[in-house]
């Protein structure tokens, strides 16, 4: 009797550790690609400038792409990035970098035209399509950075740096807010549903 006892206890230790394990093996692997997801960009973003003297124009787009690249990896895992044409439709699920923008400002001492400093800060747009295709707005906003360089004059070698590094901050905030949303992990499913 003992021993019918003791084998009908491992027995019980035995499958509830088999299942334990199983739900683990099988719940590993979807919580590991839940971050996994395809970004996409608006196209006419390749081509977005920004206008900085009378013949001269920097690619903040590129900026903002290249950002895209390098710093998404960092929140989650990217199984592709392509372009969003104006006229294709959202699908559930979709994340859209829309848009970029670079403020910049110029502040002279008070009362004369002797240069203080540059301002620069970026902003860029996020558009999150919801599993029941509502839109949601996520924007990115950069910190101030400070140059003490007239921009783009002949002095300047940092305008182009402090742009794209401001450009790559806005690019992070607004992945940071993607990620903690409340709805990211339907998000995921919604992806990998639509492409099934």
């Amino acid at each position: 009797m003992k021993h019918g006892f003791r084998f009908t206890t491992f027995l019980a230790f035995l499958l509830v550790h088999c299942v334990a394990t199983s739900q683990t093996e099988t719940t590993s692997p979807s919580e590991r690609s839940e971050k996994s997801l395809r970004l996409q960009y608006a196209e006419d973003l390749e081509r977005k400038v920004l206008k900085v003297g009378p013949s001269q124009e920097i690619s903040i787009g590129q900026f903002a792409l290249q950002s895209l690249t390098n710093t998404s990896p960092r929140y989650l895992s990217v199984s592709s990035l392509s372009p969003l044409k104006s006229n294709d439709p959202l699908e559930p699920g979709a994340i859209v970098l829309r848009k970029v923008q670079v403020d910049r400002s110029l502040e002279f001492e008070e009362g004369t035209s002797k240069f203080r400093q540059a301002n620069f800060a970026s902003i860029v747009e996020f558009l999150v399509v919801s599993p029941l295709g509502e839109q949601e707005r996520i924007l990115g906003h950069s910190e101030q950075i400070t140059s003490h360089t007239i921009p783009f004059s002949s002095d300047d070698t940092e305008s182009k740096e402090k742009i794209a590094s401001s450009i790559q901050s806005a690019i992070e905030e607004g992945l940071r807010k993607i990620v903690s949303m409340k709805s990211f992990p339907s998000i995921f499913k919604s992806q990998n549903m639509f492409q099934r």
